[in-house]
C-alpha cells in the first residue's frame, strides 16, 4: 500500500471555459489518479482549498480570488470525491477568519466524510494555540477527525532571518509573534498535547530548509508525543535528512507525500518512490511504513471516501 499524504487538486476549467490559472503544472483528480496507477500509488489525501485560504499566495501571484473560486472550491472536491471513492481521504482546508460561517462549513465537512481538516494559520496572521483555533480542535476531536497542520515556516522568513515587515500580510503578522521554529513548536506543542485523540500531521515536516539539523530538531519534536507525524511533501528524498528525520522521529512517524501538483510532476513520482525503496537505504519494513503503513495509522485504519 503506497499512500500520498500530501496532494492538491485543481479543477482544470470553470463554468465559463477558462482554465486555471493558479498553477501551469497538470493539476486535475483525472490527471493525478492518472499518474497513480503508472507510479503504483493507491490512495491519497487530498487536500483543497477555497481562495481564503492562501491570499498572500494568490495575491503574490497577481491571481483575482474571483478568478478561482470555482477551480478551487468544495463543490470540485466534493465531485472528486464522489468519482474516487476509493482513492482519495479529504481533508478540506480549515477557511480564513473572512469568512464568517467558517465553523459550520468545517462541521458539514466532517458530516460529509471528510477525514480531517488541514490548517493554514500564518496565512490568516495566527499561531495554533489562537483563541479561534480552538474550536477546530474540539470539532476534530468530536468527530474523532485528524488535524494536517502546516507551519508555512520557509514563509515565515525565520531560517533566513528576513525583516517581518517584508513578509506578506499574514505571515508578516505570525513572524512578529515568534522567535524561531522551537517557540512556534512550543504552541503547537500544548495543541497536541491537549488534544492526544487527535492525530497531527506536520505538514512538510515543519516547512522548513530539509538539512539533518532541521530533521533532527522535527523529529524530536514529533517523537514527544504519540499523536504526531510528519509528512515528506516538497523535500528531497535523496538528501540524508530522510534518514535523520527517520531515525530521530521515529521510524512510525514519517509519511511518504509530494505536494503535486507543486512538485513530483510526471515520472518523478515514481522516482520519489524509487528513493525510499532504495536497496540497501532502509529495510524493507521501514520503507513499506513510510511508503504507506503509517498513513494508514494516522487516519486510524479507515477506508477512504
Amino acid at each position: 500500500m503506497v499512500i500520498d499524504t500530501h496532494v492538491h487538486l485543481i479543477k482544470p476549467f470553470d463554468s465559463r471555459g477558462n482554465p486555471q490559472v493558479y498553477i501551469p503544472n497538470p493539476a486535475s483528480a483525472e490527471e493525478y489518479v492518472s499518474l497513480m496507477d503508472e507510479s503504483g500509488i493507491d490512495r491519497a489525501f487530498f487536500i483543497s482549498w477555497s481562495p481564503e485560504d492562501i491570499p498572500s499566495d494568490l495575491r503574490g501571484k497577481g491571481i483575482a480570488i474571483e478568478s478561482v473560486r470555482e477551480t478551487m472550491s468544495r463543490d470540485y472536491a466534493l465531485e472528486v470525491m464522489a468519482k474516487f471513492p476509493d482513492r482519495f481521504y479529504w481533508f478540506p482546508c480549515h477557511l480564513g477568519p473572512s469568512v464568517a460561517d467558517c465553523m459550520a462549513m468545517a462541521r458539514e465537512n466532517l458530516a460529509l466524510g471528510a477525514s480531517g481538516l488541514k490548517l493554514v494559520p500564518s496565512f490568516w496572521g495566527e499561531l495554533p494555540d489562537d483563541s479561534r483555533l480552538i474550536p477546530m480542535y474540539e470539532l476534530a476531536k468530536e468527530y474523532d477527525a485528524q488535524i494536517i497542520i502546516d507551519t508555512s515556516f520557509w514563509y515565515l522568513g525565520k531560517d533566513r532571518l528576513a525583516d517581518p515587515d517584508t513578509l506578506p500580510e499574514g505571515h508578516r503578522e505570525a513572524a512578529k509573534r515568534i522567535t524561531d521554529f522551537q517557540d512556534y513548536v512550543g504552541r503547537l506543542r500544548t495543541i497536541v498535547k491537549t488534544y492526544p485523540s487527535v492525530n497531527f500531521q506536520l505538514a512538510h515536516a515543519g516547512a522548513r530548509a530539509f538539512t539533518p539539523e532541521n530533521a533532527q530538531e522535527v523529529g524530536s519534536f514529533i517523537r514527544e508525543f504519540p499523536n504526531i507525524f510528519a509528512d515528506l511533501g516538497a523535500l528531497r528524498f535523496d538528501s540524508t535528512s530522510l534518514e535523520c528525520l527517520v531515525e530521530t522521529g521515529g521510524k512510525d512517524r514519517v509519511m511518504f507525500g509530494t505536494d503535486w501538483p507543486h512538485f513530483a510532476q510526471g515520472p518523478v513520482m515514481r522516482e520519489l518512490i524509487n528513493q525510499i525503496r532504495r536497496p540497501g537505504r532502509f529495510p524493507k519494513k521501514v520503507a513499506d511504513m513510510i511508503l504507506g503503513e503509517n498513513a494508514l495509522s494516522f487516519v486510524k485504519h479507515c477506508e477512504p471516501g
